[in-house]
């Protein structure tokens, strides 16, 4: 079933595709597809490789040596005495002798080995890595999951401000069409002598100054589907789809006080749980700069041969081949304090760590706030927008209706567009302050959903 659904995503992602998009659609493409969130994911791959390698420092490493060496001259031993020692010698046979110097080698000289290695106590160093390379994958997870929040916040963003873009196009195309009837009106008054000319001009002005705020707003709209495609990873940067999403859903929904969101953000932020793996590792650093006053012991196993052929397998002056047992200890003895100075910078690296985390915590709360006061004000804007609109319209319907009769001069129609738009505005804007306050609460508590604020925000 994801394949097919990966592969009904694909083909809908091809140029010249457009297809009706949700904002949870929107959000998943983007943990899909997203370069950030691949880039975490390829972190946290690289960090689950880096525990393995780590692990692999405790079991038996194997090596192979070879060294071939030439030599200008042969090597030999001088022993110190007469010219030749002379040895008792049997019946009908001439005397021994055994001369001072002894060839001891040819001129080509091979040596070669294999050998296997194992720690078997190292002050609790290599436990103690292993557990922060392990600490390190739970991290980084975090990490990864931050920046899921994020990209999600950054998509709903995108999508919201797509909507409002939308909103603001036609709310300038509406004033455009409306300031067209009143040029058309004005003129047709003027034409009957029931108005002076400079109304005329005044509708024209207007007419003029909404058509540049009509091109504006497109252009912007343009702009805000270029950012949510780069963040959902669609190729065609600047092709608009249809937004099944209408900005007024769910904003007569209610959501738990602030306290629950204080609690929700401590237990769920990603970013907090990061940094509670940081300081635990810190711990563990402290215990790692603790191992270099304990004896570093190894076993070690090794067979070799020693030749005068690229083999080794002929020797006619030592073994050819042996076999080796052996363990090793090394104990550091003094190094001027070095240990002790990387013990307190290790104990220092923790406490500024639960510093770093107690910070952090006092920044989520006062995210949590602003973001829990953003929603509460983006509530109260929309009542008060959506009274002004109903004003807004009302005043223009009046208005119009005085022009119609010469009670009001142009300017006033002229003001009350300018009024309605104005109102419009503020009541989308208020609209998408709430939608957009409520995806940075979710950023805040480290939910990539929004609907986990609470049931059905967004359906």
């Amino acid at each position: 079933m994801k394949r097919v659904l990966a592969f009904l995503l694909l083909f809908l992602v091809l140029p010249g595709a457009s297809w009706s998009l949700t904002v949870d659609e929107a959000v998943r493409m983007a943990l899909e597809r997203n370069p950030l969130v691949k880039e975490a994911a390829y972190r946290l791959e690289a960090q689950r490789n880096r525990e393995r390698s780590v692990f692999t420092k405790r079991l038996p490493r194997i090596t192979f040596d070879y060294r071939y060496a030439h030599l200008k001259e042969e090597p030999y031993a001088v022993f110190h005495y007469s010219d030749e020692l002379k040895l008792p010698s049997l019946p009908n046979m001439p005397p021994l002798t055994v001369p001072n110097k002894v060839k001891l080698g040819e001129h080509q000289d091979v040596k070669w080995g294999i050998q296997a290695t194992m720690p078997v106590f190292t002050g609790f160093y290599l436990e103690s890595l292993q557990r922060i390379e392990k600490l390190g994958v739970k991290v980084t997870g975090f990490e990864e999951e931050a920046v899921r929040v994020n990209v999600a916040f950054l998509v709903r963003k995108a999508y919201y401000d797509v909507l409002l873009a939308q909103r603001n196009v036609e709310t300038a195309r509406e004033n455009v069409a409306q300031l067209k009837a009143h040029v058309k009106d004005a003129r047709s008054y003027y034409k009957q002598g029931l108005v002076p000319y400079n109304d005329v001009l005044k509708a024209e002005v207007a007419l003029l100054g909404a058509k540049q705020r009509l091109t504006y707003t497109e252009e912007e709209l343009k702009t805000n589907w270029v950012n949510l495609n780069l963040l959902m990873g669609v190729k065609g940067l600047a092709e608009p789809h249809e937004l099944s999403f209408s900005l007024e859903n769910g904003v007569d929904s209610g959501i738990p006080d602030v306290d629950h969101f204080y609690q929700q953000a401590l237990l769920n932020h990603p970013e907090i749980e990061a940094v509670e793996g940081i300081v635990e590792e810190s711990k563990l650093g402290v215990k790692l700069a603790k191992s270099q006053y304990y004896p570093q012991i190894s076993v070690f196993s090794r067979y070799e041969q020693h030749g005068d052929n690229w083999l080794a397998n002929n020797n006619e002056y030592t073994n050819r081949e042996n076999f080796i047992l052996g363990i090793r200890a090394n104990l550091l003895v003094f190094d001027w304090f070095g240990r002790r100075d990387r013990v307190r910078e290790a104990k220092a690296n923790h406490l500024a760590a639960a510093a770093e985390l107690q910070h952090l915590k006092d920044l989520v709360r006062l995210e949590v706030r602003r973001a829990y006061a953003a929603v509460m004000v983006a509530k109260e804007n929309m009542r008060t927008a959506k009274a002004a609109l109903k004003q807004a319209q009302e005043d223009l319907r009046i208005t119009k209706l005085q022009y119609s009769k010469q009670l009001v001069k142009s300017s006033d129609v002229i003001d009350s567009e300018n009024a309605l738009i104005t109102a419009k505005n503020n009541y989308n804007n208020a609209i998408y302050g709430y939608h957009l306050a409520l995806a940075a609460l979710a950023r805040s508590c480290g939910f990539v959903e929004v609907e986990r604020l609470y049931g059905g925000v967004e359906q």
